[in-house]
């Protein structure tokens, strides 16, 4: 088996590092190098990278480089030394054995890069809430249609420099935009049982603000399938303004009917309407600001 670089950027991380650092070094099977880029923290990210660093349990690489996460990308994988990359996200937690079954698929040599899942992690009832508006829930996975996500990625490096990397000039979405090209132009597998446990929003405004950034890039990426979609909100909503009556009975029903199976808790009646009337309003700014 080729031997693995580890990505991953921080910005701003001193919350959530350490519990992927920490997956990292429990891995059962260990990558040959960790290439951390940081874009710039101003907190106590980098005393934190720093003490994993004193450590010496892997072998760390420390990069500045101000920009993007697809910049640090990229910056993280020119400075690569090794054939597989394997990418994940602070805010991401590792299963033990999430590299060695991500990674397992390149005995197959003609595998250009594999998906690896990412389970959210609702300890919350609004966390409950915002998992089907934000993730790719474990019921709808299908192999054949699925994305890949950076947060639980891994490509054989010449695959990414053939690409062009993660498109720079992109703040949000990057990976949407790399995953599709991946699908498309690349023999992509897909390992499902390569888990990461994904941190998601904790309150309702951080929620709103991640639909809004992730329909602003939908917007910059020119993503077909997702403006299709925000384009049936905006349509709804023209409606709503027509008939006023029906916005209340829209947001009581079609969101537990869709998501109530996920949160099964009374006051999901609630919460439920709440969070879809804040992805509908986030992501309709999110394209039009």
């Amino acid at each position: 088996m080729a031997k693995i670089s580890f990505v991953t950027t921080v910005l701003n991380e001193e919350n959530s590092i350490a519990s992927l650092l920490d997956s990292l070094e429990a891995q059962t099977k260990k990558p040959n190098e960790v290439i951390i880029v940081d874009g710039g923290s101003s907190d106590k990210t980098m005393a934190i990278v720093n003490r994993y660093l004193k450590k010496g349990q892997l072998v760390y690489r420390l990069i500045k480089s101000p920009g993007n996460r697809a910049k640090g990308r990229n910056v993280g994988v020119a400075a690569a030394k090794f054939p597989i990359i394997a990418f994940s996200d602070a805010g991401c937690q590792l299963d033990k054995d999430w590299l060695k079954r991500l990674t397992h698929p390149f005995t197959n040599k003609r595998l250009d890069a594999v998906a690896g899942y990412y389970l959210p992690v609702t300890n919350t009832l609004w966390q409950k809430c915002f998992a089907p508006f934000m993730a790719v829930m474990p019921d709808k996975l299908n192999p054949d249609t699925f994305l890949p996500s950076s947060r639980s990625l891994a490509v054989r490096r010449r695959v990414v420099v053939k690409l062009n990397g993660y498109p720079e000039q992109f703040d949000y979405c990057e990976d949407l935009f790399f995953a599709r090209r991946l699908k498309n132009k690349t023999n992509l597998g897909v390992a499902t049982n390569a888990i990461v446990h994904w941190r998601l929003p904790e309150t309702l405004e951080q929620f709103f603000n991640a639909l809004k950034n992730y329909a602003r890039g939908d917007r910059q990426a020119l993503y077909w399938p997702h403006l299709i979609r925000i384009a049936t909100v905006f349509a709804r909503y023209l409606v709503f303004v027509l008939m006023p009556l029906l916005l209340p009975l829209y947001l009581l029903i079609y969101p537990n009917y869709k998501h109530w199976h996920y949160v099964k808790n009374p006051l999901g009646l609630i919460y439920l309407p709440i969070t879809q009337l804040a992805a509908d309003l986030a992501v309709m700014s999110g394209v039009i600001i």
